[in-house]
């Protein structure tokens, strides 16, 4: 286990803005394409324990020959599971992602920060990923349990991998995940928290998994980090987990962060040291989707004030910050899609001033389905900039 201080120096801050090096200074770039693996036993000769990305692809039903895990690639359960995922990951990238993807590529170029903060994320890395490939740096925050990887040292069975296809059926289906069936299916049986779907998805977008570190910030600041692979023992605190990737074509690695966290007003408050530390990423590009209108609510509301405080860009469906926080002297907007208020569940975060600039016309089209309204031609997003000269009085 090692600790490191959040207050830190100021060149540790830099190293966090820039998102190549961990608070720890373990430099993200030198991890080799074997981290993760254990060292052999003096009985085990043939082969050492999985690598980190040996378990990604394992999860995501990708064939590895390579692999410590490769013996196991013939079982039922994993051979089922990788022809679901085979046909499903197939159809939801040619609805989605492609669309998205050549979107993204279109209209967010200047939106390619350091930093990408996606907060009520649940565990969907593909999204922001897909929309921001480039971005050094992804920090993810939701309520679900980080979990651990799963235990494959004996035969997998049918569990792992079949709640595994439950708690993504959402996702792939809908491009969200509900809360209350993520709660139910993760941490549970062999499915323990949103670190395998992380993996999941970070081996379906070719990625390569370096190095995979639990993350636990406790109550003083100090922050602590363990491998993934290591002991399970973790100190009382603010749970995550440091994942580094490297991308095909992408120079350098990439870092994505997921912390267990409320991000209400109150827990906020309690946790200052936290807000902190997501401060010294510097400013950054905020993604929010299916976020349950949250910031809509006063409670939330130093979530939306961070957000519109530490924020370059943000790229939001309208279930994230309403459209009245944005203030025009500050924030250039661009609408894409349709409004046709929020679904049912919401009805009561209607919001007439969007309906209003959507009725006027002179909106771009999107052409794929995000946030509640989940289907091609009846969603929204809206892509929000802060103006120069607001830039070039307040440096934030």
């Amino acid at each position: 286990m090692r600790k490191t201080n959040l207050s830190g120096t100021a060149t540790m801050v830099l190293l966090l803005a820039l998102g190549s090096v961990s608070l720890l200074g373990a430099a993200s770039e030198s991890i080799s394409e074997t981290c993760g693996r254990t060292p052999c036993k003096q009985d085990q000769t043939d082969k050492c324990a999985p690598a980190y990305h040996d378990y990604a692809l394992f999860i995501a039903g990708l064939s590895n020959p390579e692999s410590a895990l490769a013996a196991d690639e013939d079982q039922p359960a994993w051979v089922r599971h990788a022809r679901f995922f085979d046909h499903n990951w197939e159809s939801f990238t040619r609805r989605r992602l492609a669309p998205m993807r050549e979107w993204a590529a279109k209209e967010l170029g200047a939106a390619s920060a350091a930093t990408v903060f996606y907060p009520f994320s649940g565990p969907d890395f593909v999204n922001v990923f897909v929309l921001f490939p480039r971005a050094k740096t992804y920090l993810l925050i939701a309520l679900e349990p980080v979990g651990e990887l799963p235990d494959f040292s004996a035969r997998p069975g049918q569990n792992f991998f079949a709640s595994l296809q439950r708690s993504l059926y959402d996702l792939l289906q809908l491009d969200f995940f509900k809360t209350n069936q993520m709660r139910s299916s993760l941490g549970k049986g062999e499915l323990k928290g949103a670190l395998p779907v992380l993996m999941f998805f970070l081996a379906r977008e070719q990625a390569r998994v370096l190095d995979v570190q639990y993350w636990v910030m406790q109550p003083d600041g100090t922050i602590a980090e363990s491998p993934a692979l290591g002991p399970r023992d973790r100190p009382t605190g603010i749970p995550g987990v440091r994942i580094v990737f490297a991308s095909p074509g992408e120079p350098g690695n990439q870092t994505l962060y997921y912390f267990q966290f409320n991000l209400a007003n109150n827990s906020l408050e309690r946790n200052q040291q936290f807000v902190s530390f997501l401060k010294s990423f510097g400013p950054v590009t905020t993604f929010a989707k299916a976020a349950s209108y949250l910031m809509y609510k006063p409670h939330f509301s130093a979530i939306r004030e961070f957000i519109l405080d530490q924020s370059l860009y943000v790229l939001q469906g309208d279930s994230g910050i309403p459209l009245r926080y944005f203030d025009p002297s500050v924030w250039n907007l661009r609408f894409y899609g349709a409004y046709a208020g929020p679904i049912a569940l919401f009805r009561n975060c209607y919001q007439a001033d969007m309906a209003n600039i959507y009725r006027r016309g002179d909106i771009q089209p999107l052409p794929f389905g995000i946030d509640y309204r989940h289907r091609a031609r009846t969603s929204n997003l809206m892509f929000a900039s802060k103006q120069v000269k607001v830039l070039a009085r307040d440096p934030k």
